[in-house]
């Protein structure tokens, strides 16, 4: 018999697969050489980003990613607007061979308030 998720069951999943990050540990992550993933869609990243962030919607991020890096030993941290689709994509990475991949518990507008660095539109 075929078992179906809700979207807050599969991120729960997702969670049990890769690690999550509060903010404090993704301010760490970003200035130890971490790869930071913006996972949200294309018209929200262009609304504004973490500084140094590599936009990735995690909808083609399995197409994508290898572009972007090679080594699946480097860390990843991924984040989106509220952190269910970061636990997602964090989880698919693994899936993928990426080891050191945690995803942010906090959205893009936390990780801001808190003061990470962010580039805007201009």
């Amino acid at each position: 018999m075929l078992t179906f998720l809700t979207a807050q069951q599969m991120i729960d999943e997702a969670k049990k697969v890769a690690d999550t990050v509060d903010i404090e540990k993704v301010k760490d992550l970003r200035g130890s050489g971490a790869l930071v993933l913006d996972v949200r869609e294309p018209n929200e990243s262009q609304e504004g980003h973490l500084e140094g962030a590599i936009a990735i919607p995690r909808g083609v991020l399995e197409m994508k990613i290898s572009d972007e890096e090679s080594d699946h030993q480097r860390t990843i941290v991924t984040y989106c607007a509220s952190g269910g689709r970061a636990a997602l994509a964090a989880a698919t990475l693994r899936k993928m061979g990426y080891i050191a991949v945690l995803a942010s518990e906090a959205g893009f507008n936390d990780l801001q308030a808190a003061g990470l660095p962010c580039s805007k539109p201009n």
